[in-house]
């Protein structure tokens, strides 16, 4: 009983749009969810802020162990911000890649930042131009499957899916 599953893919993939349904699918007394950025995210985030709210994460839910639930957190985490904790058996951490063909990321993400029918190229995201923002997580996809792959976490293409469905795929995996 005794895990953390950390539910990771690129924006757009739909990590946040299975939260709640996750909340109604799997037993609260038995697990918590989380966003990974819930308790807020600076400008600029990095490799040390996303290594260091994973820790934050990690040190939650020895917390919970003892209360006897399990933390299921949703959010952009790379495996080389977790590398060293990964190796640490005793934490009991878990990883579920969410995927989606580019061309669903690049949809999903254009209609994120569509206002009012219009898709304003000139906002920025994360500190960078919309369009570059976009590509980046088009271009990191294919790197964050592999490395989640090499984990042998379980991989849920979510492009073609509900974010209920998906929900009901990640707690099927979480629970078996």
């Amino acid at each position: 009983m005794d895990k953390i599953y950390f539910i990771s893919g690129v924006n757009g993939v739909g990590k946040t749009s299975i939260i709640l349904f996750l909340k109604t699918l799997l037993p609260s007394n038995q697990f918590e969810v989380h966003d990974f950025d819930e308790r807020g995210v600076p400008a600029m985030a990095d490799s040390n802020w996303r290594i260091s709210e994973t820790k934050y994460w990690v040190d939650l839910s020895v917390e919970l162990f003892s209360k006897g639930k399990c933390i299921i957190v949703c959010g952009f985490v790379k495996v080389a911000d977790f590398q060293e904790m990964l190796s640490d058996d005793s934490l009991g951490i878990i990883t579920i890649f969410l995927d989606a063909t580019p061309e669903i990321i690049r949809q999903r993400l254009v209609a994120r930042y569509t206002k009012d029918g219009y898709f304003d190229e000139s906002q920025m995201v994360a500190g960078k131009p919309i369009n570059v923002f976009i590509d980046g997580n088009i271009w990191i996809l294919g790197q964050m499957k592999e490395s989640f792959a090499k984990l042998n976490s379980p991989i849920v293409d979510t492009s073609k899916l509900t974010p209920a469905e998906v929900a009901r795929k990640v707690a099927n995996i979480i629970q078996n």
